[in-house]
Formats: C-alpha cells, sequence, structure tokens
C-alpha cells in the first residue's frame, strides 16, 4: 500500500488565489454599484424629456425684489416703443424669488399677439424684443401682457397665470 500525504499546496499559490478572489469581489462590486449608478440615471440620459427652449435674450434681472414667498407678477400701467420698427426696449423680467419660468405675450386691443418669448427663468429679464410686426405711432388703450408660468421641471407643468391690462404708447 501506497501511504502518500496529502499535498500541500505551496505558499505562492495560496496568496494567488486570495489575489483572484479579491478581484472576483471588487469586480461584482464594481458591476453592482454601476448597474445602481445607470439605473438612477437611466431617465436622465434616456427619458422622455421635452425641450424647454429659454429665451435666449433673457438678462439677469437689474433691479431685484423681495417678495414674501409667492409667485411674484410685476404689473406695468404702460409701456412706451417705437413706431414703425420691430426691435424695441422694453424691461420684463421674472423676479428671482420665483420658482417657476414665465412665457410672456403682448396683445394689441384687438387681439393680436405681436410678441411672445420663450421661457424666462426665474432671475431674467428681456430687455431687447422684436415684435412680429411694426406698429404705428398712437396711444393703444387696454392691451394685455400675458404672464403663463409653468414648473421648473423637465415636463413643463402649467402653473396659475396672469393678464394684466396696460396702455401702449407708441412714439415716432
Amino acid at each position: 500500500m501506497d501511504n502518500k500525504e496529502p499535498q500541500v499546496e505551496p505558499e505562492e499559490s495560496k496568496k494567488n488565489d486570495k489575489k483572484k478572489k479579491l478581484l472576483l469581489l471588487l469586480l461584482l462590486l464594481l458591476i453592482l454599484f454601476g448597474g445602481i449608478y445607470i439605473g438612477l440615471n437611466w431617465n436622465n440620459w434616456f427619458g422622455d424629456r421635452p425641450t424647454v427652449n429659454i429665451d435666449a435674450n433673457a438678462q439677469n434681472q437689474k433691479h431685484k425684489k423681495k417678495n414674501n414667498g409667492t409667485l411674484a407678477i410685476p404689473g406695468y400701467e404702460s409701456m412706451t416703443m417705437k413706431a414703425g420698427t420691430k426691435a424695441q426696449k422694453v424691461n420684463l423680467y421674472n423676479p428671482k424669488e420665483n420658482k417657476c419660468y414665465f412665457r410672456l405675450s403682448i396683445y394689441l386691443p384687438d387681439g393680436t399677439k405681436v410678441w411672445q418669448s420663450q421661457m424666462i427663468k426665474p432671475g431674467k429679464a428681456i430687455y431687447n424684443l422684436n415684435l412680429n410686426q411694426t406698429l404705428k405711432a398712437g396711444t393703444y388703450k387696454n392691451c394685455t401682457l400675458r404672464y403663463e408660468c409653468f414648473a421648473l421641471s423637465k415636463k413643463l407643468v402649467p402653473l396659475n397665470g396672469s393678464q394684466i391690462n396696460f396702455t401702449l404708447n407708441v412714439v415716432e
């Protein structure tokens, strides 16, 4: 009978096995955390995202006012614009304290829309705009500045809005 003693693995082989197990564990953890990261960001990368058209003309607001946490809608009694040109200088803004986008539109008394912005972020203002048409000199009473408000989200959920009646003075 052969009495063979069990072979004892050399020390080097045991170290290699430990290294392989450690690398396998690290690889599994990397795959696990990578899967979690991809899962958490999947909708941000590939989800249904409507395009939010931020108005490129909107600048940082120059005159900032504080409010009490409610939605602030600036009001205007009158506006003055130049006759015979589409390019106009104005001061239409979304107060910094608001938690929504504004989309503004200007309507003449007969309901003709002469201008509409893209989305205006809080703290941004429109100082220069281009009307859809030129205006003749005169006083236009009961024009409307329409405020459409949207949640600061990718889905552009409509919020309450407002309409302000004002007098438009068009000068030569």
